[in-house]
């Protein structure tokens, strides 16, 4: 999409998914699905690799889940449930962790059991919403994330360091970490940061760095009309 408008862009992976260290724990919840009420999703990732845990394991164990209420954070994490033949409650307006929590709000959820597939780094602001409301919450690890290999290092390093690149993109908080940890945060300070979400901006701005653009809606499409928005047309 900003290279149909005139855009030159560098990838770099910051993010490797791979299995948890074990699946032992997530075994025992698909064993025993039937006794949640509910599963909350706050990334695609969670869905993919909890549904293919499930087909692996369990299959009949598919059933049991489509019989949940499932919730999702945003549309991406909804489209993949949907694709995977899985009905998802109504998503909340804007897509985040703390908007889903916000959204169990004047529902009457005590006593209510919920299963939270999710990453090793991934908040809590979910499950501690969810107790807080009386509800009953069970997490669960599905993935973790990783600094990959990459081959274009260095490339980006000397780009940034000399000013060759404009205004960088992120995607998740684990992503802007990561970035820190593989390059560090000096050569930020030299270009615009543009974020998918509120809780990437928080990320941004924990390492000590200010977000120049915020999405308005968590998708891909909408971070690249911020950018078009900023820039006036690229």
């Amino acid at each position: 999409m900003l290279e149909s408008r005139g855009a030159s862009i560098i990838c770099l992976p910051t993010i490797e998914i791979v299995d948890p260290d074990s699946w032992d724990e997530c075994d025992a919840k698909i064993w025993m699905l039937a006794e949640y009420d509910s599963v909350c999703f706050t990334s695609k990732n969670s869905v993919e690799k909890f549904v293919k845990r499930i087909r692996l394991l369990r299959p009949q164990a598919l059933n049991t889940l489509a019989a949940r209420n499932l919730y999702a954070v945003g549309e991406k994490t909804k489209s993949t449930l949907e694709a995977n033949g899985f009905s998802v409650q109504p998503i909340p307006q804007r897509h985040s962790a703390e908007n889903l929590a916000q959204s169990f709000y004047g529902q009457n959820i005590s006593g209510r059991h919920f299963l939270f597939p999710k990453s090793d780094i991934a908040g809590d602001v979910v499950s501690k919403e969810l107790r807080s409301l009386g509800a009953l919450v069970d997490e669960i690890i599905t993935y973790k994330t990783v600094i990959p290999e990459t081959g274009n290092l260095e490339l980006v390093r000397t780009f940034l360091t000399n000013g060759k690149i404009d205004i960088t993109t992120f995607f998740s908080p684990s992503s802007v970490r990561n970035f820190v940890e593989m390059i560090g945060i000096d050569t930020l300070r030299r270009v615009l940061i543009a974020v998918i979400g509120t809780t990437t901006a928080e990320a941004v701005n924990e390492v000590g760095l200010e977000v120049n653009i915020v999405a308005k809606q968590q998708t891909a499409e909408s971070l690249i009309q911020g950018i078009v928005e900023h820039f006036g047309n690229l």
